[in-house]
């Protein structure tokens, strides 16, 4: 129970940065081999793994802070983040009689994916609350979060628990937050940032045309 829990900390904290999980999933490793008797371990670890985990990471950490640019690579992550949380699920857990390989790497992919979706409300409410100028604080805030996270619920599990039940809850208490931020981002409402922007132009040109009704 301990290796599921410590494998789910680890996927729900991909959720927030799957490409930082990565790295100190491979710190980890080479500090604590023995804790990750899962088949995938050997996999994570390589050093290809490892550049490629770099190299999104460095990507994230711009891409995450450029509007629109950030929209289009969250909505990639959405496919990517589950994948690296069912493979973390998978590393931790040893091969021996118990649950099936592929629940765990199903239940290790929806605690990613229960994390991201939180992260895509929080990106939501943010933009419209600031008009987008938190931006990079809140990414910034996001990539150290996940890392606390992740080292917290691998050194101790139980801890897993709690935040799964608390993200639980906070995903049914918000979900028409929930509906809202996931319609954006898969286009299907307008994002805050473009609405603001749309509404400072209607506002603008109103003006205008009084200014120039007035005009002798």
């Amino acid at each position: 129970m301990t290796a599921i829990l410590a494998g789910l900390g680890l996927a729900a904290a991909a959720g927030l940065n799957a490409w930082v999980i990565l790295l100190l999933f491979n710190g980890l490793y080479l500090l604590l081999p023995l804790e990750f008797p899962g088949s995938a371990a050997a996999w994570l670890s390589s050093h290809g793994v490892l550049t490629a985990a770099v190299v999104l990471f460095l990507l994230e950490f711009v891409a995450d802070k450029i509007p629109i640019v950030d929209h289009l690579w969250n909505l990639l992550q959405t496919l990517l983040r589950p994948v690296v949380g069912a493979l973390l699920m998978l590393s931790c857990v040893p091969e021996s009689p118990g649950p099936p390989r592929a629940v765990l790497a199903l239940a290790g992919a929806a605690a990613t994916l229960a994390t991201h979706f939180a992260k895509s409300t929080t990106r939501l409410t943010s933009t419209a609350a600031t008009r987008g100028f938190a931006q990079i604080a809140l990414s910034l805030a996001e990539d150290v979060v996940a890392v606390a996270l992740g080292a917290l619920m691998f050194f101790v599990p139980w801890f897993t628990w709690i935040f799964l039940a608390g993200l639980l809850l906070l995903l049914i208490v918000e979900r028409r937050r929930v509906r809202e931020a996931l319609a954006v981002l898969f286009f299907r409402l307008k994002h805050p940032r473009r609405a603001l922007r749309e509404a400072a132009a209607a506002a603008a040109s109103v003006t205008a045309a009084g200014t120039a009704g007035h005009e002798p």
